[in-house]
This record gives C-alpha cells, sequence and structure tokens, in this order.
C-alpha cells in the first residue's frame, strides 16, 4: 500500500463530464469570439480552440478523477486520494500543455490563435487611438 502508481479507474461519467464541458467551452468561445473566428475561419478557430483546452480540461475530469477513483478504490482514505490524484493532473497538464505548445502539427493551431488575437486586439488598439 505504500507504492505511489495506482490503476486508474475511468467511468462513463467522466467521459460525459469531459464531453459536456469540452462542447460548453466551445461553445462559448465561438459565440464570443466572433473576430478572431473571422480572422481564422470557423473550423480551423474550433480545431484550435478546442487543442488548446483539452489538455486542462483532460487532466482534470478525466486523469484526475481516473486516479482518485483508483486511489479511493485501493483503500485510501478521501484527502489522500485526492492529494495523490493531484500530482498525476498536474504532470499530465503540464506534459500535454507542452505538446501543444510546441510539437509542430499543434503548435502551429496554437500559434495560429495567438496571432489572430494579436491582430484583433492590434485593430481594436488602432481603432480606440484614432489610427485606423
Amino acid at each position: 500500500m505504500s507504492a505511489f502508481a495506482v490503476d486508474p479507474v475511468f467511468t462513463p461519467l467522466q467521459g460525459i463530464a469531459f464531453a459536456g464541458l469540452m462542447a460548453l467551452g466551445l461553445a462559448v468561445q465561438f459565440v464570443f469570439s466572433p473576430r478572431r473566428r473571422e480572422v481564422m475561419g470557423n473550423m480551423k478557430f474550433a480545431l484550435a480552440t478546442a487543442m488548446i483546452a483539452t489538455p486542462g480540461l483532460a487532466g482534470v475530469t478525466l486523469v484526475r478523477g481516473a486516479y482518485r477513483a483508483g486511489y479511493l478504490e485501493e483503500g485510501r482514505g478521501f484527502l489522500e486520494a485526492n492529494l495523490r490524484s493531484l500530482v498525476w493532473m498536474g504532470g499530465f497538464i503540464f506534459l500535454s500543455q507542452m505538446a501543444v505548445r510546441f510539437l509542430p502539427p499543434l503548435s502551429w493551431l496554437s500559434r495560429d490563435l495567438s496571432n489572430a488575437g494579436k491582430a484583433v486586439w492590434g485593430a481594436r488598439l488602432n481603432r480606440w487611438m484614432g489610427r485606423a
């Protein structure tokens, strides 16, 4: 019982929660970012937004939930299971964020989303300053 690693326990509820939160997040971004959508195009914007949001959302709903359930099933206490699952969640989020930011097929989308945001804010600031 002293080992740190445990077999994660994935449940259908975790998958449903991940899908629901991802759909809600994408819908909110899609509705409230019309200028970035205009710069990037609808499909590319949705894909880039999904790629940026996936590591954090999957880390919280899937990885942390699965390891927490695994530790609880192993017989660990509530607080210990929650604290140990935080380590797995943090590691997953860190590594997957690095992959999204620096691995080529994924980094292109995140760079394009960032450039679209810069273009929108640059135009907005120029408009506010009376330069455009």
